[in-house]
């Protein structure tokens, strides 16, 4: 992914989702350069009103002729994966509406385009930006709620006037049986339970009780899924796009051994309500607003008042910020494609269950689908001219930087698992812990919170071609915290041990994708090690898209 400060944008769909968004991207840095729509006797209007310059009723053209570095997707969703792969073939990258496809096999597509394509994939999901998700989300990823094991969420919509003026919603949104638009309600049940998935689910539906305006069934008015995770939770997912009723669109619960969250329902006056334990002893329910400023995170209260004008409730802005924020290589993808897949691939196995009276299915883990070879990670070397000089980067006011204690366990396994890296527990903590060198597991606290926010570690970790290697590994930050040279604080902690050890052969191994990550390490000094026939073309692409020129060590 090149890194674009002022990223250079065309929308596809102008005329409807994808122009409610251009506002919100603008506002966050991006250049709406070109404009896209079938209808194209509305086009110049919504150019003017979006300040694009170019305007397109072909997207393959505005594809091959515009100067994009990137496309938002606000079609119907039965073409995102295809103009999702259009764009990504061409190295532009994706923000997509949901869901992210209509099939499983589409599904596989893009998961092999995203592998294959240099440019970054995200699934513009607001749900999980809306406030008091956000709020909850925050509340569980700091430990509070305990065991989260059961989540439930409804998404109720009645919308039959709505399919007659977009009658693609016909087919795809109220003529299949099943979650045909679960992500609103996968999104925010998968932010209470970090680094979990859902694997597998069943689904039943309530029957037939409206017809559309030429006398046919629309699909099953309710349908209910209910959902094992890969950790033993269970989520119920209700769908209703038909039934007479008011709007209940956003409707979450979520239990935990130490506390419970309760949405208003659009049928009674309400508040959101919130009890845990660290919060009241007493079981009570407490006003969710009465402690938003303790777990809100911070970058939603500074940009509250503007992003309240683009759409949501301020979500659309907060996903479009962090999209941008993407493509500038601040923080990794929020939403990639695998995330994309936890919250769609669940609906579409929905629709294979009740078809077969409700039956117990597996859902795929799009981690696990591979049709390439693997590739050997990248590596980089210390360079021997500065083992004679230990970095020191600044850490800012409000920060610590601290050897890890027994006590911080639950809360670097937090951060690790909100970092990307799941699958850590004691036992496997316990065996790392043997190889680190003494004082060499580094923490940084944010004192005011007291929340660990960025960890990395000094291994002894020999290596073919680095027989005596110390290994710089494991670097780990808190996307709240990005931008403040937290990671630089870390790896230069870790690198002035091994060189006070007395190693001469300092190494770390990375990934092609976590551009944030070597940016920082090539800021501290760190130097790509050319080990295989391969590595030339692979950092020449790194630095490309880093805009980045510097030297590269001999293997």
């Amino acid at each position: 992914m090149t890194v674009h400060e002022q990223p250079q944008v065309g929308i596809v769909g102008a005329a409807g989702r994808g122009g409610a968004l251009a506002s919100a991207l603008a506002a966050n840095g991006a250049d709406i350069r070109a404009v896209c729509d079938v209808r194209g006797d509305s086009l110049d209007d919504h150019a003017r009103h979006t300040g694009a310059s170019e305007a397109y009723t072909d997207y393959a053209e505005m594809l091959d002729r515009s100067q994009l570095d990137a496309v938002v997707i606000g079609t119907p969703m039965h073409l995102h994966v295809s103009q999702t792969l259009m764009a990504l073939e061409r190295g532009v990258h994706v923000l997509c509406e949901v869901p992210a496809a209509v099939s499983v096999d589409e599904c596989r597509q893009l998961v092999s385009a995203c592998r294959r394509s240099r440019a970054t994939y995200m699934m513009a999901e607001n749900a999980n930006y809306m406030r008091s998700g956000v709020i909850v989300a925050e509340i569980a990823r700091q430990g509070l709620l305990g065991e989260v094991y059961y989540t439930e969420a409804e998404y109720l919509h009645e919308l039959k006037d709505l399919v007659e003026r977009t009658t693609w919603r016909r087919k795809w949104q109220v003529g299949i049986d099943g979650i045909t638009y679960g992500t609103h309600s996968l999104g925010p049940i998968l932010q209470c339970m970090p680094g979990d998935r859902i694997a597998r689910v069943c689904c039943e539906g309530s029957g037939h009780h409206y017809r559309d305006p030429r006398g046919n069934d629309y699909a099953q008015d309710t349908s209910v899924m209910l959902c094992k995770t890969a950790r033993g939770g269970l989520a119920k997912v209700r769908m209703d796009l038909l039934s007479n009723r008011p709007h209940a669109m956003m409707v979450l619960q979520v239990q935990g051994t130490e506390g419970a969250y309760e949405s208003a329902r659009g049928s009674r006056e309400g508040r959101d309500s919130m009890w845990f334990r660290a919060l009241s002893e007493e079981m009570r329910w407490h006003d969710l607003d009465t402690i938003a400023d303790r777990y809100l995170p911070q970058q939603f209260r500074d940009s509250a008042e503007e992003a309240a004008t683009h759409g949501h409730g301020g979500a659309d802005y907060f996903m479009a910020r962090d999209f941008v924020r993407t493509l500038r290589a601040e923080i990794p993808c929020p939403i990639g494609v695998h995330e994309a897949m936890d919250m769609t691939l669940p609906g579409l196995i929905s629709q294979q269950s009740i078809a077969q009276d409700g039956a117990w299915l597996a859902v795929p883990d799009s981690r696990k689908w591979t049709d390439d070879e693997p590739r050997e990670q990248l590596r980089m070397v210390w360079p021997e001219e500065l083992l004679c000089s230990a970095p020191e980067p600044r850490l800012p006011d409000g920060y610590e930087l601290r050897l890890y204690r027994d006590t911080d366990e639950a809360a670097w396994i937090e951060l690790m698992a909100g970092a990307g890296f799941d699958g850590w527990y004691h036992d496997r903590l316990e065996r790392t812990i043997h190889t680190i060198l003494p004082d060499g597991f580094f923490l940084v606290e944010h004192r005011p919170s007291g929340r660990v926010v960025a960890t990395a570690m000094a291994t002894h970790h020999p290596a073919p071609g680095h027989p005596f290697g110390g290994e710089l590994g494991w670097v780990a930050g808190d996307s709240e915290h990005s931008g403040k040279g937290l990671g630089l604080v870390v790896c230069a902690a870790v690198t002035a041990r091994f060189i006070a050890a007395g190693y001469r052969n300092i190494y770390l191994r990375t990934d092609d994708f976590r551009l944030p990550a070597i940016k920082t390490y090539l800021k501290l000094g760190y130097q790509p090690l050319l080990f295989s026939d391969d590595m030339a073309e692979r950092w020449r692409n790194v630095y490309a898209r880093l805009n980045w020129a510097g030297p590269v060590a001999s293997p």
